[in-house]
């Protein structure tokens, strides 16, 4: 397979210079720690591989990733699994399971702001995990993604990732960060003891792995059931660092009360976000902040009007109006909070800007990206601190190809500065 060959011989290279990318001596990113940007293997690496797979997850590891996010749902039993969506279908054999036909239902619930509703199809809430240890996972059905490894593999617990991460760590060599997203805590909360459940639920499964403390009590007596597996001894490998994820606001705000895990605050439906005094009252419990990465490029008004959502004019006015997408970073950066969005998709895959369908770019520059290689020196110039990326070979590509042009810039610099 080509590609996986040119993947691991790239990933080499990215893993061989990374001395020389964290040298003091190469010039500052525009990130707010100075350093360069960190790649997060979104889903692992699902250009190549079934995503949130133990494949996916290795091949990420391999390719230089340095966070390798998971999606957490909750079982109907109370256990913690891997999958982006709430439901099955797209990327399971579910359908195809007779002895599961009659859990297919319809649900509604409230994620990111708005109401979501989801008809005729299975879902995590409603299945135990014997039942979800039945399905297998397959590849998106994309023309330029292969598909050899279909019903491969099975849907990991949260614990199985931990487990794996942790593998990774002490096998290559290099800690590996991890980045967990509480999807739809609204929704998994729904019948359980008390309203925090799902969320303790993964508080108690990462401490024990080693990736927070908690600061503030939760009520462990409801999770007497959590039985978790003996550690691996890291052997004098340091772990890799840790956040949480998620949309909704109010768990991003109690994850931050309750560990040492910095808060990723996540967005793209929040119009009241994208305002000075919306990003003041987010950075009283998120350290990240994450958008959709449109806002950078055609800016807030542009992506609320495509997406029908509506605002109260004066409402943005009085929190200092929409921030333009040119001055996004640095107001964030301002405030403490590091940026990450989302996604940078594979350079077969559009790359899905508003402004490439014919709506007017929002920076005065009048940016928009006509291939990956602008897409990332646009992002990587205005200092994101993290981007969640697929395929990870090109993004460490494109990384290194930048960190090449800081330094040939501050190299003439200081040939100049020598020659007055």
């Amino acid at each position: 397979m080509r590609v996986l060959t040119f993947a691991t011989a790239a990933a080499s290279l990215a893993l061989n210079v990374s001395g020389f990318i964290d040298d003091p001596r190469v010039v500052r990113w525009n990130t707010l720690s100075g350093k360069q940007t960190q790649l997060v293997g979104h889903r692992g690496e699902k250009a190549f591989m079934p995503e949130h797979t133990r494949a996916s997850y290795w091949q990420a590891a391999v390719e230089g990733a340095d966070y390798i996010e998971p999606d957490l749902g909750l079982t109907k039993d109370g256990h913690l699994v891997v999958n982006h969506n709430e439901w099955l279908s797209e990327n399971t054999n579910v359908a195809s399971i007779s002895q599961l036909a009659h859990l297919r239902a319809n649900k509604t619930w409230m994620d990111d702001g708005k109401l979501k509703t989801v008809t005729n199809d299975w879902f995590i809430a409603d299945m135990t995990l014997e039942q979800i240890k039945m399905l297998r996972v397959n590849q998106a059905a994309y023309a330029w993604r292969p598909q050899h490894f279909n019903g491969m593999f099975d849907v990991l617990t949260f614990e199985e990732y931990l487990q794996i991460i942790r593998n990774v760590t002490i096998e290559l060599g290099r800690p590996f960060g991890v980045i967990p997203e509480l999807k739809s805590p609204l929704l998994y909360n729904r019948g359980r003891s008390y309203p925090r459940y799902f969320e303790d639920r993964a508080i108690l499964t990462m401490r024990h792995y080693g990736w927070t403390k908690i600061t503030k009590d939760i009520d462990t007596s409801q999770h007497a059931d959590l039985h978790l597996a003996p550690l691996r001894p890291l052997n004098g490998t340091c772990l890799g660092p840790s956040a949480w994820q998620s949309f909704d606001q109010e768990t991003a705000a109690y994850l931050s009360r309750h560990t040492s895990t910095p808060v990723v605050a996540l967005n793209q439906n929040l119009p009241w976000f994208f305002t000075p005094k919306g990003l003041d009252r987010v950075s009283k419990y998120a350290q990240i902040v994450s958008p959709w990465k449109d806002f950078f490029v055609t800016g807030a008004e542009a992506y609320f009007t495509s997406q029908n959502i509506t605002w109260n004019p004066k409402e943005i006015a009085q929190m200092g109006g929409f921030i333009a997408p040119d001055r996004l970073a640095k107001e964030i950066h301002k405030r403490g909070m590091s940026i990450s969005p989302y996604t940078f998709y594979d350079s077969h895959q559009s790359m899905s800007y508003l402004c490439q369908k014919g709506v007017k770019p929002g920076s005065k520059s009048g940016f928009c990206p006509k291939d990956k290689s602008e897409e990332f020196f646009y992002f990587f110039g205005l200092g994101m601190d993290f981007m969640f990326v697929e395929n990870i070979v090109e993004a460490n590509v494109l990384r290194i190809l930048y960190t090449n042009k800081l330094e040939q810039r501050r190299t003439s610099s200081d040939y100049s500065a020598d020659q007055q």
